[in-house]
């Protein structure tokens, strides 16, 4: 259900223009925040395509911008960034293109080689090397990196 309605076709149009020239949105936020203004089926299609038509909304631009980001500044990992992608009803082949754009513009194993560095020397004070080595991988899948891509990291 819809939201009661407190605001004009035109008044939803400068609210969700001024919502996705904040940040970058996916279209399925948007979708909701029109859903809360409370705008009928018609009007909400109406508005998004005159987003895309303005280049407000891009979905391939938000997840490429989503997947750069949530690497370098939150050092996530390919399966939580996949899985963040996908929570925002993100098509899979623009997905897919935004991480291999992850890939060739950010260095991924460099940053997963510094959040490894400086969880093992978090670790130190376990006294097992299995068990620190066991906590360290658990924390770095629960970041969303591969097995495969930290097993064979080297550690100081």
């Amino acid at each position: 259900m819809s939201a009661p309605r407190a605001y004009d076709l035109t008044q939803m149009l400068q609210k969700s223009e001024a919502f996705c020239a904040y940040q970058e949105r996916s279209s399925h936020e948007v979708l909701e925040k029109l859903k809360r203004l409370g705008a009928q089926e018609g009007e909400i299609i109406q508005i998004i395509n005159s987003l895309i038509e303005n280049k407000f909304l891009d979905d391939e631009r938000f997840a490429k911008a989503y997947a750069v980001g949530k690497l370098r500044i939150k050092h996530w990992g390919v399966n939580k960034i996949k899985q963040g992608l996908q929570l925002k009803r993100i098509d899979r082949e623009v997905i897919n293109d935004a991480i291999q754009n992850m890939y060739s513009e950010e260095n991924y194993i460099g940053i997963l080689q510094d959040v490894a560095n400086r969880k093992w020397q978090e670790l130190i004070k376990e006294k097992d090397p299995w068990m620190r080595k066991q906590k360290l991988f658990r924390f770095l899948a629960s970041r969303g990196f591969n097995y495969d891509e930290f097993s064979e990291l080297k550690f100081d």
